[in-house]
C-alpha cells in the first residue's frame, strides 16, 4: 500500500485512503494509528469517520479499537488533532460525522455538508457508497461541497436497504433523491 501510494505521487495521481477502520485486523491497538499515520501524507484525499480518525491520529485510541463510540472529551481532542493535522499536511480530509453529515477540510476552509435524513436499516456499504460518491463528483470536476453531498446521498440511500453491493444507487437514484432532498 504505502508503495502504491509513493509510486502515484511520481505520477501525480490523485490517491483517495478511505481509512475503514476494522479493529479486529490489527494485533495491537496502536498499530493502525503507526501504519495510517505513514500513509496519511502520501495521500490526496482522506475519507473516514470520527472513530477511524482518531484511531489514526489519537496517541492513545485504545477505547475505540475496542468498539466504543468517541467520548465528549474525545471529541475534543480529535477536533484539535485534525485541526492539527489539516494544517501541517494540506490535505483533503472527509471526516464523516453521521447524521450531521460530513466535515470537508479543503485545502483553504473547513465547512460542514449536511446529511439527508433518513430511516437506517442497515449500514452495511454506506461508507463504499460515500467513498464511490465522492470520486464520482471529483472525477466530474465538481467542487468538494457539490462531491460530498452526492457523496452524503449516496451513503442515506444505501442505509436505507437491506444488501450491500446490491443496495448501492444508480446515478438518476441519486438525483432525484437529492433534489427531492432540497437540491445541492
Amino acid at each position: 500500500t504505502l508503495y502504491v501510494a509513493e509510486q502515484a505521487q511520481v505520477t501525480a495521481t490523485t490517491v483517495f485512503l478511505d481509512l475503514d477502520l476494522r479493529p479486529d485486523q490489527w494485533r495491537h491497538p496502536l498499530a493502525y494509528g503507526l501504519f495510517m499515520r505513514r500513509l496519511m501524507p502520501l495521500c490526496d484525499v482522506i475519507i473516514g469517520t470520527e472513530e477511524e480518525f482518531y484511531s489514526a491520529l489519537a496517541p492513545d485510541p485504545r477505547s475505540v479499537m475496542n468498539g466504543q463510540k468517541l467520548a465528549v472529551d474525545q471529541q475534543t481532542e480529535l477536533d484539535t488533532l485534525l485541526e492539527i493535522w489539516w494544517r501541517d499536511h494540506s490535505k483533503i480530509l472527509m471526516v464523516k460525522r453521521g447524521a450531521q453529515g460530513v466535515q470537508v477540510f479543503d485545502r483553504h476552509e473547513t465547512y460542514m455538508v449536511s446529511g439527508f435524513p433518513v430511516t437506517v436499516l442497515n449500514t452495511v456499504g454506506a461508507g463504499d457508497a460515500f467513498a464511490s460518491g465522492l470520486i464520482y463528483g471529483y472525477s466530474h470536476e465538481w467542487d468538494w461541497y457539490k462531491s460530498a453531498r452526492f457523496a452524503n446521498a449516496c451513503g442515506a440511500i444505501v442505509v436505507t436497504r437491506h444488501g450491500c453491493a446490491r443496495a448501492m444507487p444508480y446515478l438518476n437514484e441519486v438525483e432525484k433523491f437529492i433534489e427531492n432532498n432540497g437540491g445541492y
